[in-house]
């Protein structure tokens, strides 16, 4: 069923409709060899002389909120990630998932003190393990953070398809280490900020 229509500059139209079983939506390019628009056809709308194209038109994707405590170029990687996960790009959003990790593990250790004279592994799970042993990391993270990682080699090296399934998870388990590592941590130290200049907290 056709729902509404508009006219592109390639001299086709570009149509929205919905499934009759399942209400979903699609927009369509469609073109009539006569030249005529959607609105003066009746009938089917695929025919030898009316051409319905064989993909959908992608549309834009929605913009997904990321704290601002999150360091700017791990956020644009999340936010890359999640867009290819929307346009259904789903291995190149479990590489990008996993990037986004790599790069948020790299980001620790040029900014922890801790971790002024040490220099990370080039193996992601080699870093998450090590800034384990250190203490950098809590084991629930560690433990969180080595899935994520296995996930995304999966996504990047496995010859099976990776699926929509496994990227929304992948998506959600970035999402909350993310949050553990940067956005908890934030808060906290905003917390103790307030108590120490209200005198509630002595400064460490």
């Amino acid at each position: 069923m056709v729902a509404g229509s508009c006219a592109v500059r390639t001299g086709g139209w570009e149509i929205f409709g919905s499934c009759s079983v399942c209400a979903n939506g699609s927009i369509y390019q469609w073109r009539a060899n006569s030249g005529a628009g959607p609105s003066q056809v009746s009938g089917d709308i695929e025919t030898p002389s009316q051409h319905l194209s064989d993909q959908a038109v992608r549309i834009a994707t929605t913009a997904i909120e990321i704290s601002p405590h999150v360091p700017e170029r791990i956020a644009n990687l999340f936010r890359e990630a999640n867009e290819c996960r929307q346009m259904t790009w789903y291995e190149a959003a479990g590489a990008m998932y996993r990037k986004t990790l790599d790069v948020a593990t790299k980001h620790i250790y040029s900014h922890d003190a801790r971790l002024a004279e040490r220099d990370p592994a080039n193996a992601l799970r080699s870093r998450i393990k090590a800034l384990g042993e250190l203490k950098i990391l809590e084991p629930d993270i560690v433990e969180l953070a080595d899935v994520a990682a296995l996930d995304g080699n999966d996504a990047t090296h496995d010859v099976d398809p990776y699926t929509a399934e496994e990227a929304e998870a992948l998506e959600d388990l970035t999402q909350d280490l993310l949050d553990r590592l940067f956005v908890r941590p934030a808060r906290l130290a905003a917390v103790k900020a307030k108590q120490i200049a209200s005198g509630q907290r002595k400064a460490e």
